[in-house]
């Protein structure tokens, strides 16, 4: 009974320890905060395998693109590049966006 408490317990700690989906994961849209003050909004891993985007009054859906590390998604001049909670975002008016946070 005892460790069915401590296991219970650590499950539930877990679980208040929950973030927001991470980049490549399916999520709704997550809103992101960067340096300078600007931000933007993602949903990744949308069907059709795309993470759609609004940045700077301009929404689009991007497909996925090869990475080496985390989760990338380009068409032309449009790229959102992210890991964990962090990304990037370049070819949207107001851009670049860098070291973007959830939250």
């Amino acid at each position: 009974m005892r460790r069915l408490s401590l296991i219970l317990a650590l499950g539930l700690t877990l679980a208040g320890c929950a973030t927001a989906p991470a980049p490549g994961t399916d999520s709704g849209p997550l809103r992101y905060r960067c340096d300078g003050g600007k931000g933007f909004t993602a949903a990744w891993n949308q069907p059709g395998d795309t993470a759609k985007v609004t940045a700077g009054g301009v929404s689009k859906a991007l497909p996925h693109a090869p990475a080496a590390s985390g989760a990338r998604y380009a068409s032309g001049a449009y790229e959102i590049w992210g890991k964990g909670e962090s990304a990037r975002l370049s070819g949207f008016p107001g851009g670049p966006y860098n070291n973007c946070r959830v939250g």
